[in-house]
């Protein structure tokens, strides 16, 4: 297994976790969540030029409407394999919330994973279909935190 697929699944699972943060308590430490997320970061922030101001903007619901931010969100998503290329990995995603998530919160998230696994379908320009795609779980999980 490449270290790549080893990154990229600790941090699709750490998203999922970053979300559940209040509920994780027995799981993950605050410190572990942040550390991961600081891990994501300095992948695709330096790439894309993005301010921590804008990046941390995100969990209040503000994202920025320039390509070098989409293509960041997208960056993100395809390390966390939540997306590829602006498209859902619904299988790996649905496969992540069984396998990490408590039984009382896997029906929540199934649900919000539902409601965006088309939510940028058509979308040509994958930094575009993943920003779509990141305001859509934003929309659909107020409690949801990105790196």
């Amino acid at each position: 297994m490449s270290s790549i697929t080893i990154l990229a699944s600790v941090v699709c699972c750490s998203v999922i976790c970053l979300s559940l943060l209040p509920q994780l308590v027995h799981s993950i430490t605050q410190e572990q969540l942040e550390k991961t997320a600081r891990t994501f970061r300095q992948v695709c922030q330096p790439k894309h030029k993005i301010s921590d101001e804008v990046a941390d903007a995100v969990n209040r619901g503000v994202f920025a409407d320039t390509k070098d931010f989409k293509c960041y969100v997208s960056c993100l998503l395809d390390i966390m394999q939540v997306a590829r290329k602006g498209k859902v990995n619904y299988e790996k995603s649905l496969k992540q919330i069984d396998t990490m998530l408590p039984d009382h919160m896997k029906p929540a998230f199934r649900a919000g994973l539902e409601a965006c696994k088309s939510a940028a379908q058509g979308v040509k320009d994958h930094c575009e279909a993943a920003t779509i795609l990141l305001q859509c779980f934003y929309k659909n999980n107020p409690k949801f935190v990105f790196p």
